[in-house]
């Protein structure tokens, strides 16, 4: 078998409407290299398991399906599969979207090959409503974002979003030993089930050793799914994934001495999901440790902190809060 200059990661669970457009956007590229496509298949429920073997039926020299018998969980099916990349460089394409330029790949590694002080290459891309029918195309040109020339680490910790939205996991393409070496470094940061969310610090960390390059073209689709990792209708499942969140740039602030009005700002965001997810789930003991870490509470706060503790006032408290909600514009940062 040819080795490959580029493996395709590709984490997938739960993708059937999408998983095949997802491999078919793979196998699209024009290159003039050799690629793989690894697939970490987490034992799906429906039928996007039996898709994904289609397909290694189909192009068996390209496409490699890592899996067992049972569910590992996101960070250990992601893990599996980046050990089983074998090319020069990984790019990366989660199973709910896709690339929709044949060239996508030839440009990334082009500019790669061509510079050595890169190690990552990203680009803009179309967000993709499936309810709606909608399609935002090159949406950080839509958003009007400044993207920065070079990305520091101030830029993915001393922000809110921003860069961290900007670099889309679908468009990016890395050197792969940078890569490795980072998430080596720091196991608990890169392996470990603590943090929900696994990228942001991979290109955080990545950006402390090597210079990042942005294609102002787009290059790949991103599909606003109602449920995911990053999104839900469940404001319990939302309120952890902003939790931990902002445990995991906390941790930064920590490891890289970070000014304390950084700090301050992720420990008032921790502080507020966490209260708030302390009320929704009657999470006396969570309410408590947020009592010991903010200094000052005010009203609304002190409503969620005995919402959490007694019945009646966490009755009142939603049953309100649900009633400003009917009237409240929701704001949904993929419009």
């Amino acid at each position: 078998m040819t080795e490959p200059l580029v493996s395709v990661k590709m984490i997938t669970y739960n993708h059937a409407p999408f998983i095949a457009l997802a491999i078919e956007g793979v196998l699209q590229q024009k290159t003039n290299f050799p690629f793989e496509l690894v697939i970490g298949e987490d034992c799906s429920t429906d039928g996007t398991r039996v898709i994904v073997f289609e397909y290694q039926k189909k192009y068996p020299d390209i496409i490699h399906v890592i899996t067992s018998d049972t569910n590992v969980g996101a960070k250990k099916n992601s893990y599996r599969a980046s050990q089983a990349c074998r090319g020069k460089y990984v790019a990366f394409c989660e199973g709910d979207d896709y690339w929709h330029h044949p060239s996508k790949m030839q440009k990334q590694v082009d500019y790669l090959e061509n510079h050595p002080e890169c190690g990552l290459v990203y680009s803009s891309y179309d967000v993709y409503h499936p309810q709606s029918k909608k399609r935002i195309s090159n949406f950080i040109r839509y958003r009007n974002w400044t993207i920065p020339r070079n990305p520091t680490l101030s830029d993915f910790v001393d922000e809110i979003a921003g860069i961290g939205l900007a670099i889309l996991t679908c468009t990016v393409m890395v050197r792969r030993d940078v890569c490795e070496e980072v998430k080596a470094s720091d196991p608990y940061l890169h392996q470990s089930d603590h943090f929900l969310m696994g990228d942001t610090q991979l290109w955080a960390e990545m950006s402390t050793k090597i210079r990042f390059h942005y294609i102002p073209e787009s290059l790949a689709t991103h599909i606003i799914m109602e449920e995911s990792a990053t999104r839900s209708k469940d404001i319990k499942k939302v309120l952890r994934f902003r939790i931990s969140g902002a445990e995991m740039k906390l941790y930064l602030c920590s490891k890289y001495n970070f000014p304390q009005r950084v700090r301050d700002r992720y420990e008032d965001i921790w502080n507020n999901c966490s209260l708030r997810l302390a009320l929704y789930s009657r999470d006396v003991g969570l309410a408590d440790e947020v009592r010991s870490r903010q200094k000052t509470f005010a009203l609304g706060d002190w409503f969620r902190y005995f919402g959490a503790k007694y019945f009646v006032i966490h009755y009142t408290y939603s049953t309100v809060a649900f009633l400003f909600s009917l009237f409240r514009k929701k704001n949904n940062q993929w419009l």
